[in-house]
């Protein structure tokens, strides 16, 4: 099974957290998990506001017309982010759910009981990173960089994102997880569409 495993963090202090970003079904096989309910108390608005700046300031230094956002695109993506909530898990959504819009999801695990919009969005920036692997000389898609394409796919003109709260047993420990869904429209990552679509900055 390809699993990917695109950031890890650990962070020492009041709060342990670790962040995965990426999308690969069935991640966390192997780890022990509890499903739960995804809850309320994220700002969800304010999440879609950073995330869109995050992208469109990236999207800038390729020299990439900014997304606005979608109301279709935010809603698919809140009910997918909900669900990963909900079951505790960390894969796609299907193409035939996000009407068939890229996506790009993201969990961060932490002890701490809250999380604000620009902790949540630092999925982006996890994503956006994958910019040091990717080889422009020999423009094309990678599992190693395909959140970062895109993020920058120039094609891409919509944005959509959305955000929710779960329980994660990992190790016997219970975490909360906070969930980051983006959807983008058109989808990005077309073969052979990559050097009119990933810029150079």
């Amino acid at each position: 099974m390809n699993k990917l495993f695109t950031s890890l963090s650990v962070t020492t202090g009041a709060a342990f957290t670790f962040i995965l970003a990426g999308v690969v079904p069935n991640i966390l096989d192997s780890v022990t998990t509890k499903p739960a309910i995804a809850q309320t108390g994220i700002d969800v608005a304010a999440v879609r506001s950073s995330a869109l700046s995050k992208h469109n300031n990236y999207r800038s230094t390729h020299n990439t017309p900014a997304m606005t956002m979608s109301n279709s695109l935010n809603n698919t993506a809140q009910e997918w982010a909900e669900y990963l909530a909900s079951n505790g898990t960390f894969q796609h959504s299907s193409s035939s759910q996000r009407n068939g819009a890229g996506e790009n999801i993201y969990v961060y695990y932490t002890t701490a009981g809250s999380a604000n919009a620009d902790t949540i969005t630092k999925g982006v920036k996890s994503w956006y990173d994958e910019v040091s692997k990717y080889d422009y000389n020999n423009p094309g898609f990678s599992g190693e960089t395909g959140h970062f394409t895109q993020v920058v796919w120039k094609s891409s003109t919509q944005l959509g994102c959305g955000a929710a709260k779960g329980v994660k047993t990992l190790g016997g420990n219970q975490y909360n997880a906070f969930y980051l869904v983006c959807q983008y429209g058109p989808a990005g990552n077309v073969m052979g569409q990559f050097p009119a679509n990933v810029l150079k900055p």
